[in-house]
């Protein structure tokens, strides 16, 4: 770093226009190093540049000029109701028929709306109606009771002689709340005690008790009785039954009427368990609901192509509906619609679907199709008779024999033919033509472009001192003549003009051979002045030669096979031609460039290393010069105060 620098306070020396000067010798050798740099980073940049329009013309138009099926290319006419027809190059040419029998769909299943309403803790009651079955009543959360009661148990105990009866609970969909009570009594049968449902609790009595009654005042008297206790077999049966659980195994005593006082009666009930659901009208079922809210007991078993799903009291509708989507259907619930709508992946028969449940269950899905709401669509398969020969399968699109059909609707009998695409085929060629023109002008140009001996790219002085205009136009001459006669465009350019111009021998239908040129089919060049451009004649775009024969038409039309052999030996040999420029630049990043980027970016890091390195060496020439320009000034300085005070001394005397 330069250290405090004098300019010229005592001498009067411009100090920066001398230190300028003095280290000119080595800026200049830093500007040339900075020249080269950007010489070598502007080549690199004009070769990627040509680099992408070589590789777009060896991948699309220079491709397709050498691939036969460009020359094969069929078209289908005929106009078609119901199936769309499309062709390759494998098609048969001639008159075709077809008829559309049947076309494949999806199994499609679309639930009626659900109509019953959402519901709350609030909406539920204690039951009052005994003759409901148990599969629709709910615990005080909601929650189904079925399967909690189903397989709970507790023992009656005499407390007198210590016999026990037990109780089990065994019920299904069809149990009603009578038919629990009646199972439950006929198993209490000889204990004395007798069960009832009074407001959803189970409800012991006990009945051990014998009755006398005064004929003189009426009163009536209780002997003979004992208390009774009933114990739960587990906490799980025991909260399935509203009853107490007491570890201890003490229960609930029911003493009978001989045993007790006051205001004491012969009767326990245990706490709510069983409600009735209301169901709120009008409410929307949504995607959120739970399938128990909906009367569908949990345990309830709904199968989808075999795979089972078990409603538990999580289970909501779009629970249920991904549930079933991961059997290998789309399934899913729209809560503005109210409705389940199922279908199958994929169309035709193979791929139908099979949904089971009880008609309860499916009514309460809004899947029971008895509803007029609800519908379906059976899969089916797509099938057509082409040429006399009936074809099915699972899906709309037929492959036969290079042709395409795509049905989408029955009819009758139709005809088309197969042609030559004699237009599509003439596009591609004319197509070729003009990305080919269009790629050898540019390539001609950068070859060809003037020498720019003399013109070297700008420092910042020299920019200083030129307008925006002129400056860009240096640059420009420079930036156009880095490619010029540059061997790989050299070589390129050559190898695609002398392929060109060769013929072919081909062998004809007879066994006999001919040899054909491009210009065997109307494509020629013009003067040399285009260096090598091609045309083709009777081309309308072309005004030079849109007059003259059309050949190429002609060739499509009439020869074919010829045109085909010519022209894909032609583009292939300039496709091996590009392959081998391509393989004889070695050390590049990919195997798709005609040019060295590894060396140009070794070069432009060695340029940019010199500059480095002339640019600290200016430095230390420049920082040397100033620090004897500030020696000098300070000396001068002191030179001058000395001769001040002398000065003063002696006027003084």
């Amino acid at each position: 770093m330069a250290g405090v620098r004098m300019t010229g306070l005592a001498s009067g020396l411009d100090t920066e226009s001398l230190v300028k000067q003095l280290s000119d010798a080595y800026q200049t050798k830093v500007d040339n190093a900075k020249k080269k740099q950007t010489k070598a980073e502007w080549k690199k940049e004009a070769w990627a540049s040509l680099n992408t329009k070589l590789m777009d013309f060896y991948k699309g138009a220079l491709n397709t000029f050498k691939s036969a099926g460009t020359y094969n290319s069929k078209l289908v006419n005929g106009t078609l109701n119901g199936v769309k027809v499309t062709a390759n190059s494998k098609a048969v040419s001639g008159n075709h028929k077809i008829q559309v029998k049947s076309t494949a769909n999806a199994q499609m299943w679309t639930g009626h709306k659900i109509n019953t309403g959402t519901y709350t803790a609030s909406s539920y009651t204690a039951i009052t109606d005994t003759s409901k079955k148990i599969s629709e009543l709910y615990d005080k959360n909601g929650y189904s009771i079925q399967n909690a009661l189903n397989g709970s148990s507790f023992t009656v105990q005499n407390a007198e002689d210590g016999s026990k009866v037990d109780v089990n609970i065994n019920i299904d969909e069809n149990t009603t709340v009578d038919d629990l009570l009646q199972d439950i009594n006929t198993q209490l049968d000889g204990t004395g005690l007798k069960a009832s449902m009074t407001q959803g609790r189970l409800t012991f009595t006990n009945e051990t008790a014998t009755e006398t009654t005064d004929p003189a005042t009426g009163t009536a008297t209780y002997s003979g009785g004992r208390s009774l206790m009933i114990t739960a077999a587990n906490e799980t049966s025991a909260k399935a039954l509203g009853l107490t659980y007491d570890a201890s195994g003490k229960g609930m005593t029911v003493k009978s009427k001989s045993e007790i006082s006051g205001n004491e009666v012969n009767t326990v009930s245990g706490s709510a368990f069983a409600y009735d659901k209301q169901v709120t009208a009008d409410s929307k079922v949504t995607g959120s609901s739970k399938l128990v809210d909906l009367g569908i007991a949990q345990g309830t078993s709904i199968k989808v192509n075999g795979t089972e799903i078990v409603v538990d009291r999580t289970t909501t509708m779009d629970s249920l509906a991904s549930a079933m989507a991961k059997t290998g259907i789309n399934a899913s619930y729209d809560t503005n619609q109210g409705r389940f709508y199922l279908s199958s992946k994929n169309t035709g028969v193979e791929n139908a679907f099979t949904v089971e449940a009880d008609d309860a269950t499916l009514a309460a899905l809004g899947l029971n199709l008895t509803d007029g709401e609800a519908g379906k669509i059976d899969a089916s398969d797509a099938s057509l008779v082409y040429n006399g020969v009936e074809y099915t399968q699972a899906t709309n699109s037929f492959n036969i024999n290079g042709l395409t059909m795509d049905v989408s609707s029955v009819g009758g009998e139709q005809a088309f033919s197969v042609d030559t695409d004699v237009d599509g085929i003439y596009d591609k060629v004319k197509s070729f033509v003009k990305e080919y023109n269009t790629l050898i002008t540019e390539m001609n140009k950068l070859y060809d472009a003037s020498s720019s001996r003399g013109y070297e790219p700008l420092t910042s002085d020299e920019k200083d001192a030129m307008t925006d205009e002129d400056i860009k136009n240096w640059e420009n001459k420079i930036k156009g003549s880095l490619l010029r006669r540059d061997s790989t465009i050299s070589t390129l350019l050559t190898s695609m003009r002398t392929t060109l111009n060769k013929s072919v021998e081909v062998t004809n239908s007879d066994g006999t051979t001919s040899r054909y040129a491009l210009s065997s089919f109307g494509i020629v060049t013009s003067d040399y002045t285009e260096k090598g451009q091609l045309h083709i004649q009777g081309n309308a775009d072309d005004s030079d030669f849109a007059g003259l024969d059309d050949k190429l038409k002609a060739a499509i039309s009439d020869n074919p096979e010829a045109l085909m052999k010519t022209l894909t030996t032609l583009g292939d040999e300039i496709y091996k031609n590009f392959q081998s420029s391509m393989k004889r630049v070695v050390g590049v990043r990919s195997s798709l460039t005609f040019y060295n980027d590894l060396e140009m970016d070794d070069d432009i890091k060695s340029y940019k290393e010199d500059v480095t390195s002339l640019q600290k060496k200016l430095q230390d020439e420049q920082d040397k010069y100033y620090k004897q320009f500030s020696s000098m000034e300070t000396a001068l300085t002191k030179l001058q105060s000395q001769q001040t005070y002398i000065s003063q001394l002696f006027g003084g005397s």
